[in-house]
């Protein structure tokens, strides 16, 4: 617990030593951290796109096994429909104490 204060307060002292900074010279600095910036937010839009083909490729895919084992999309996973039974009763019980 004691290195995550130590780290805490070099944090902060770097936050503090940067807000000391004139007006100028945080922009340079931000000019050198602009094309890191950029690459996250491409990584990040990456991801995403990935996300979004990985859906558009696989529902469709899912949704139609799921017509084809008997299951419509809509039914619950525990609930089969009534004609695949196979010979089940249903019992209702009431506990009474």
């Amino acid at each position: 617990m004691q290195q995550f204060f130590q780290y805490y307060g070099r944090v902060q002292g770097l936050w503090g030593s940067l807000l000391g900074l004139p007006g100028w010279a945080r922009g340079i600095l931000f000019l050198f951290a602009l094309p890191g910036i950029v690459a996250l937010a491409l990584s990040i839009a990456a991801v995403l796109c990935s996300l979004l083909a990985l859906f558009l490729l696989t529902v469709p895919v899912y949704r139609f096994l799921r017509v084809l084992v008997g299951r419509s999309p809509s039914t619950p996973i525990g609930e089969m429909p009534v004609a695949e039974t196979s010979g089940r009763r249903h019992v209702d019980v009431k506990i009474i104490e």
